[in-house]
Order: structure tokens, then C-alpha cells, then sequence
């Protein structure tokens, strides 16, 4: 059996003893990238092969849907995580919430063989260098050879070339930055400077990246995600402000249950809830306060400069439906 193949075959086994429930064919050619056929003959080869693989169906479909799984156990070289796998593993398990998520990736790794020292410091650098923001909805990939030129570049301290296209201009331009970190929300952002001043660009709007080999000087002081606590959201160019908000009626008790930011703090009073925030990111503030949850039951108390810019922001919406 030709390398490719063989290849091949591993990965549909993988895949296959992934899922206690079976893959449909569907799902097996869209994993595989093979067609119909193919993989149908994949699957017959994988029976040629002496492994167990049956068909099931559920109930919840009528039992009209075809699905295969396997029975037989991989070795266990086969199952073992490259030192990139774990890597990946151990700092997404740093930004996970549900405890039961966390204990289960957490037994996966306890069966698996630990990075050397050396990959364990770099890896320890990246987690310190990442940040996550709580925002719900959809979610834009980066290109995964993308992504390991930036984490290199910040394990490293090395410059990198980016050809990069910000949302008010046309075209991309290649510019020189030193990367400090990978920020994620609702799109993922590299975290670099130019001027000594940290900015954040948008990792779907970069066009291409190259290394330069050339290393830059880190601020011994500057932490990644103290400085992303700094803002609402992702933006970081404007006054930090000292905000005081009041929710009224079924918005109050709603907002009882958020996290607006990580500064905030909260204090009932009669009819209401009076939350204070410390935070840069005006806009994306403004953003928050128009959803439907606080709109008609949410009063800005201060600063009189996020009031006026609330309203402006109000008149420049009607304006657009008029």
C-alpha cells in the first residue's frame, strides 16, 4: 500500500473511533476530502484489513440513516499526540470554562507522554501571550500556516512582515511589527507594535506574513492580558473612562447575571441595578448598550462624554433607516 494511502487509511481509523455514534458517508467524505467511491472503498479495505467496522443507526432518525464506526481498538504509538498536538491541547485547556471539558482534555493528557523542558518554556511564553475575550457568536479562521509563523515570532521576539489590509482601506500594505500576542473574540487579532505602541490587526484581514530573522526588544513591564483588560472589547485608542450605568426593570435582573468587564462592580438599588466599569473601548460599549436585553432600560449616569457620544451614535442609526 502506497504511502498516501496508507496515510489515508490511519486518518479515516482515527476519525472513525473518534465518534461513539459512527459517521454518516457524508461525513466521512467531507473529513477525507474523498469522494463517494473512495470512500466507500476505504471502508471496505478497512474490513480487508481485519478491523471490526459496522454500520449503525439511530432512532431519533428512524433508522433511515447509515452510519459506520469501528470496534477495534488502535495501538497505542498510533494514538500518541505529536508535541505540537499537545502544545495545542494544553493552551486551549487554559481558556476553557465547563469543568467537565476541562476534566476529560485533562485526563487525554495525563496518558500522554509530556513536551521536553525546552518546548514546555516556549509553550508557557505563548500561553502568557494569548488572551481570550468573552463574546459570543460566529467566530473567523486564521490560516493555520499563518498562525505558526505568529506564534514562532512571539515565542522568539522575532519582527515580522505582514501584508495587511485594514477595514477602511482598499488595498494591503506590508508593514514591519513586533509581535506581542494573540487576542481572541468574536475575530482573533495579533497583538504587535510599530511604535512602541501596542495595536491590534485583525487576523483575517493579513494577506501574507513572512519571518525577517531580525529579534526586537520586549518591554520587561507589559503583560498581555493586563492590557487587554484595559478595554470593553478589542479596541484600545481611546481615554480610559470611569463609567457608571443603570439598568431598570427586567434589564436589571438580567444584568445581575453578566460580566461586563472585569473591573465592574454592581450595587442594587430600589427598582434597579447600578453597575461601574473602567474601561477603554467606548464603541464597543455603545455597541453593548444597543442590544435588545438593556435598550429603554439602561441609563448612562456618566461620564456626560459617553452620553453625548451614545446619543450621536443613536442619531447616525436613524439616519441610515430614514
Amino acid at each position: 500500500m502506497a504511502y498516501t494511502k496508507l496515510r489515508d487509511m490511519l486518518d479515516l481509523v482515527m476519525e472513525l473511533n473518534s465518534s461513539s455514534l459512527g459517521l454518516t458517508i457524508e461525513q466521512i467524505m467531507a473529513r477525507t476530502g474523498r469522494s463517494r467511491k473512495t470512500a466507500e472503498r476505504m471502508l471496505q479495505g478497512l474490513s480487508e484489513l481485519g478491523m471490526e467496522v459496522e454500520q449503525s443507526r439511530l432512532e431519533s432518525d428512524h433508522h433511515l440513516t447509515k452510519r459506520w464506526r469501528l470496534n477495534t481498538g488502535l495501538p497505542e504509538p498510533l494514538t500518541a499526540l505529536e508535541p505540537s498536538e499537545r502544545a495545542s491541547l494544553e493552551r486551549h485547556l487554559q481558556f476553557i470554562t465547563d469543568k467537565q471539558t476541562s476534566k476529560a482534555l485533562n485526563k487525554l493528557l495525563a496518558n500522554q507522554k509530556t513536551l521536553s523542558n525546552h518546548l514546555a518554556i516556549d509553550q508557557e511564553e505563548l500561553i502568557q501571550r494569548t488572551a481570550y475575550i468573552g463574546r459570543t457568536g460566529p467566530r473567523t479562521q486564521a490560516k493555520e500556516s499563518y498562525m505558526a509563523i505568529f506564534e514562532r515570532a512571539i515565542q522568539g521576539f522575532e519582527k515580522i512582515e505582514i501584508f495587511y489590509r485594514s477595514l477602511n482601506h482598499q488595498r494591503a500594505t506590508w508593514r514591519t511589527v513586533n509581535p506581542l500576542g494573540l487576542l481572541f473574540g468574536r475575530f482573533g487579532y495579533l497583538v504587535a507594535s510599530r511604535q512602541e505602541k501596542p495595536a491590534t490587526y485583525r487576523l483575517d484581514l493579513i494577506e501574507n506574513v513572512r519571518p525577517t530573522g531580525l529579534i526586537f526588544e520586549s518591554e520587561p513591564d507589559w503583560n498581555l492580558k493586563d492590557w487587554a483588560a484595559q478595554s470593553f472589547g478589542i479596541y484600545h485608542g481611546d481615554k480610559i473612562l470611569r463609567v457608571k450605568l443603570r439598568f431598570s426593570g427586567e434589564a436589571a435582573r438580567r444584568a445581575q447575571k453578566v460580566q461586563f468587564h472585569k473591573s465592574q462592580k454592581m450595587r442594587r438599588i430600589k427598582g434597579g441595578l447600578v453597575v461601574d466599569l473602567y474601561c477603554q473601548g467606548h464603541r464597543e460599549l455603545i455597541h453593548e448598550l444597543c442590544h435588545p436585553d438593556w435598550l429603554g432600560q439602561v441609563k448612562i449616569i456618566s461620564p456626560d462624554s459617553l452620553r453625548f457620544e451614545f446619543d450621536e451614535y443613536i442619531k447616525n442609526l436613524k439616519s441610515v433607516t430614514y
